[in-house]
């Protein structure tokens, strides 16, 4: 049986927080770069670095993407000055041409087509008519990918979520923190409220979280690998998501002779 994993957003979720994490936590980082490729060949580049965190040891993933360098994907309240966009469509086709297996191409457009759904409903508009700014980008298309890929190579086959981390007030676009849309995606999710004057939780990183993952109490499980991701600010807590990764407790169990 595969592995299981808890998300614990200790200061929020963005696409490239959770792919450092993963990388902390065990993920050979040129393995998943030479994933990645099979997804944007060239254009890009990959930047990992360790930071602190109130007091935190964790891992700082950037995608350096030349025009896209504003990061609006960091979990920051930050956001990128997009001059391109793609329709659901165009970003299907790049995840469907690649070189990803048959499961990382499902769950990476389960992802965008469960964020074109909430994109949609906030601009009221039509799935197969929107144009896609930010979050149409190269580096969040990559943040998708990223977990997905991650997801196979530590072989976790079950991820359950904390509680989103909720700041508050007006980002730099004007929205309201959380924005409308990383709202619209925590629907069915157990909300925490964190005196953060900030976006936590990026839209890319509520997409990817409430698609592959499930709310609920830490899964019991022997803990094998922790990982820490950092967002690119500071805060009062420590701005990291941490994964937390074993086999399930009935399988170690078994195998530690306790059944």
């Amino acid at each position: 049986m595969g592995k299981v994993a808890y998300v614990d957003m200790i200061g929020g979720a963005a696409g490239d927080m959770l792919m450092a994490a993963w990388v902390d936590a065990g993920v050979d980082v040129r393995e998943l770069e030479r994933a990645l490729r099979s997804v944007v060949a060239d254009g890009w580049e990959l930047a990992v670095e360790r930071v602190e965190r109130a007091g935190i040891s964790a891992l700082h993933l950037d995608l350096v993407i030349p025009g896209e360098d504003d990061h609006a994907h960091s979990s920051d309240g930050t956001h990128k000055h997009a001059h391109h966009g793609h329709r659901l469509r165009d970003i299907l086709a790049i995840v469907e041409h690649s070189g990803l297996s048959a499961r990382q191409i499902e769950r990476a457009s389960a992802i965008y087509r469960r964020l074109a759904d909430a994109e949609a409903r906030v601009r009221g508009t039509n799935v197969d008519e929107m144009l896609f700014h930010d979050v149409g980008q190269i580096d969040a298309i990559l943040d998708v990918a990223g977990t997905c890929i991650a997801l196979d190579l530590l072989d976790i086959e079950e991820v359950r979520l904390s509680a989103f981390p909720i700041g508050h007030g007006i980002s730099r676009n004007g929205h309201p923190n959380p924005g409308p849309v990383p709202l619209d995606l925590m629907r069915g999710f157990p909300l925490r409220s964190l005196d953060i004057e900030a976006q936590l939780v990026t839209e890319t990183g509520a997409a990817i979280l409430t698609s592959v993952a499930s709310a609920g109490p830490a899964i019991d499980m022997t803990l094998e690998r922790v990982g820490y991701g950092a967002g690119r600010k500071s805060f009062a807590i420590p701005n990291v998501v941490r994964v937390m990764i074993g086999a399930p407790f009935d399988d170690a169990g078994d195998r530690l002779g306790l059944k």
